[in-house]
């Protein structure tokens, strides 16, 4: 390959995450449903022309929205991999996430929850339920009562609330996550039995 191809393979893949950035933000903010390819193209300072370079539909932009998202979802549960059997590990993973979605941004947790049947709608809909299944089983360990599962799943839960809820508490963004992280630890160890 080139450098002056390698160049143009960068410029497309910025364009690319541009947009996929720009929509994540339009979607989260006005809805799936009520933001249209020409809000998109006007946001980005680019015609709708640009945007089918790249994308073809508008699902296809919430496709690659997601399918990122899928992808950093398995790829945090295998990184811990091994390592899941344990707290330990479960706690690695439960971190993992708290800083996924400090640097994905609350758009994305946004994004999946108030539309929620535009995404289930998708072919890839199936897709993004498995990883988030695999997700929080992962967290619940193996062997995993329901007990366990209910932890994980609420743990996971006091990660989002914090972040969709935090608004009005006199912290800043920061400060929140860990408390909601601590919290969350907290929800997942449990009660220790001998107390």
């Amino acid at each position: 390959m080139t450098q002056d191809s390698t160049r143009v393979d960068n410029r497309r893949t910025d364009t690319r995450d541009r947009i996929l950035q720009v929509a994540l933000r339009l979607f989260a903010d006005n809805g799936y449903a009520a933001t249209s390819l020409q809000k998109i193209a006007d946001e980005l300072g680019v015609t709708k022309a640009a945007l089918y370079f790249h994308f073809k539909t508008k699902e296809d932009i919430l496709g690659g929205i997601l399918l990122g998202h899928r992808g950093s979802v398995e790829d945090m549960v295998d990184r811990v991999g091994p390592r899941l059997h344990t707290p330990a590990g479960r706690e690695e993973l439960l971190r993992l996430i708290s800083d996924y979605q400090a640097t994905r941004s609350q758009y994305l947790i946004r994004l999946i929850r108030e539309n929620a049947v535009e995404i289930g709608n998708l072919s890839l809909g199936a897709q993004i339920r498995d990883a988030q299944r695999r997700l929080l089983d992962a967290l619940a360990g193996p062997d995993a009562t329901l007990l366990d599962r209910i932890r994980a799943r609420t743990a996971f839960c006091a990660l989002h609330v914090a972040v969709k809820h935090g608004d009005d508490l006199d912290a800043s963004a920061e400060e929140i996550r860990e408390a909601a992280l601590t919290v969350a630890l907290e929800i997942l160890h449990g009660v220790d039995q001998n107390t």
